[in-house]
């Protein structure tokens, strides 16, 4: 995390030194995200190397019924049951985001760095391309829908070890099976294809709407083939935010549609 923040502090202190260089109507904003999300990952746990201890505790159980003169079959239902495997799960979420667009145009690039869906002690770090637009309610009050949407490419480093250890429900058998995971990808690889949809609330802060604070909610399904990926990186949350224009104009003057009533605002 530590070096998160150092990448950050150095890339917004390039920016504004640059900002000089760039062109007027190019708008970018720098945002806080705290939230949660439910990754549905849908892993086949019996092709993972959670077989193997299933294999050892089967070995184990079916031997001590055998030395009580009893023929038991222990089944791989009943280990996925003792160990409350589970295909989805919560995680808290919390990172940065850079938001940028041109001028009036509905297209935007997104660029973030957030804990991972899988497990929080891990990064995600993705780009979004898209469409969407943030649409101003009420008279003048600062307050805005925002709904987007578009293709996001991730690099989830906690996608693997930290999905299976944080599936199984059982607390003790987790600190116990973590021992297993000496696979770099078990789950293979850690990059996604992902389509996402968002919507969100917001408001307006400080003076020329600088500043903006907001509540989004989204969902995000994983397109990776499955030839190459069985398990998903399907998710959706919800997130508070605190943004702040890094460069450009004041949002009525570049995100809003015209004023419906005509004439400009004051």
């Amino acid at each position: 995390m530590r070096r998160l923040f150092t990448v950050w502090t150095l890339f917004i202190c390039s920016i504004s030194i640059l900002s000089a260089q760039l062109p007027a109507r190019l708008n970018i904003k720098l945002g806080l995200n705290v939230g949660a999300s439910r990754l549905y990952h849908d892993t086949d746990f019996q092709s993972t190397v959670l077989n193997a201890d299933f294999k050892r505790v089967e070995e184990y159980v079916e031997e001590a019924f055998r030395d009580e003169g009893i023929d038991y079959d222990y089944t791989w239902e009943k280990y996925a049951d003792d160990n409350k495997l589970r295909s989805s799960y919560l995680q808290p979420r919390f990172g940065f985001s850079m938001h940028i667009s041109y001028d009036k145009w509905p297209a935007f690039l997104i660029l973030d760095a957030m804990s991972s869906p899988s497990g929080y002690e891990r990064m995600a770090y993705s780009g979004t391309l898209g469409l969407g637009k943030d649409f101003e309610i009420g008279d003048n009050i600062g307050m805005f829908l925002t709904f987007v949407g578009g293709y996001k490419y991730v690099f989830d480093k906690g996608f693997g070890d930290k999905t299976i250890v944080n599936s199984i429900g059982d607390k003790s058998q987790r600190y116990h099976l973590q021992q297993y995971f000496g696979a770099r990808e078990p789950l293979g690889s850690q990059k996604g294809n992902l389509f996402t949809l968002r919507a969100g609330v917001g408001k307006e802060l400080g003076e020329g709407g600088n500043m903006t604070t907001g509540l989004e909610v989204y969902g995000e399904l994983d397109l990776t083939d499955r030839i190459q990926r069985q398990s998903r990186m399907t998710n959706a949350g919800i997130q508070a935010y605190f943004r702040f224009r890094l460069f450009g104009r004041a949002r009525e003057e570049a995100h809003f549609y015209p004023n419906p009533g005509g004439g400009n605002k004051k």
